[in-house]
C-alpha cells in the first residue's frame, strides 16, 4: 500500500509494507550492536564486550577478532581500507580502526548529548554517514573533516542501524521495529514493517545490506536477521 507522510513542510507517498524477518544465527559476543558487510565477511560491534568480530554470513562463526576502546559501541562501517566505529557512551566519539584492530584516528560525533553518540553509521562514494538518537537526526559527514555535509531528520526517537542498498538508505527504528528507506536528498520513499516475530531476534539494533536482504542483529538476545527486500 502507499501511504502520505509529512517531511518538514511537504508531504509525501511512500510505498508502506508488512515483512516477516527470518533467523540466521547466533553471534559469538553477548549484545551485537553494529553490523557491516564486506567481501571478506560482516563485520560485528558488540556493545558489551566491546569486541570487533568479522564472521562468516553462513555459519555465524569467528574469522578474527579484536578489542577496542570504545564505550557501549554502536554501529560499524567499511571505508574501503579501515573499519568506523562508534562509541555510544563517553568518549563519544567515531573511530576509525585498522582490519587488525590499530587505532588510526577519532571524529567527534554529530547530534550527541553528553551522556550518549551515534548508532549507525555507513559509507557510500566517499562519506561517512552517521544517524544519532539524540539528535533524531542521519547526517552525511566529510570523513578528513567531521564536517556536516547533509541532514535530514531519522524516523521515531530510536533510530538505531543504517545500510546501503545501492539506491536507499535504509534507517532501522528499534521501538517501531520500522525500516524506512531514503534517497539520498533525504526523501522517504518506502518504509518496511516487520509482522510476528522472529522469537529468536525480535527487536532490530544494528544493520547492514548483503545480497538483496536487510541484516540485523538484536543486542538482547545476539541473534541475527535477514528482511528480503521484495
Amino acid at each position: 500500500m502507499y501511504r502520505e507522510v509529512k517531511e518538514g513542510k511537504k508531504a509525501v507517498t511512500v510505498r508502506d509494507e508488512t515483512i516477516h524477518a527470518q533467523f540466521r544465527w547466533y553471534t559469538p559476543g553477548p549484545q551485537p550492536n553494529g553490523m557491516q558487510a564486506t567481501s571478506a565477511g560482516i563485520w560485528v560491534i558488540d556493545q558489551h564486550d566491546l569486541e570487533c568480530y568479522l564472521l562468516d554470513p553462513a555459519t555465524g562463526h569467528a574469522i578474527k577478532q579484536f578489542p577496542t576502546v570504545t564505550s557501549h559501541s554502536s554501529g560499524i562501517t567499511w571505508d574501503g581500507e579501515a573499519l568506523w566505529i562508534a562509541s555510544t557512551f563517553p568518549p563519544i566519539e567515531l573511530f576509525r580502526y585498522s582490519a587488525d584492530g590499530q587505532e588510526l584516528r577519532r571524529l567527534p560525533t554529530p547530534g550527541a548529548s553528553e551522556k550518549s553518540g551515534a548508532h549507525g553509521l555507513e559509507w557510500i562514494d566517499g562519506k561517512l554517514w552517521v544517524t544519532v538518537p539524540p539528535s533524531a537526526t542521519t547526517y552525511q559527514l566529510d570523513p578528513e573533516t567531521g564536517a556536516i555535509l547533509r541532514q535530514f531528520p531519522a524516523p521515531g526517537n530510536r533510530p538505531h542501524g543504517i545500510a546501503w542498498d545501492g539506491h536507499l538508505l535504509w534507517v532501522v527504528e528499534t521501538s517501531h521495529r520500522t525500516f524506512t528507506g531514503y534517497r539520498l536528498d533525504g526523501t522517504a520513499e518506502r518504509v518496511l514493517r516487520m509482522g510476528d516475530g522472529p522469537s529468536e531476534g525480535p527487536e532490530p539494533h544494528g544493520m547492514t545490506y548483503l545480497d538483496g536482504a536487510l541484516w540485523y542483529c538484536d543486542a538482547n538476545t545476539r541473534a541475527v536477521c535477514t528482511i528480503d527486500i521484495p
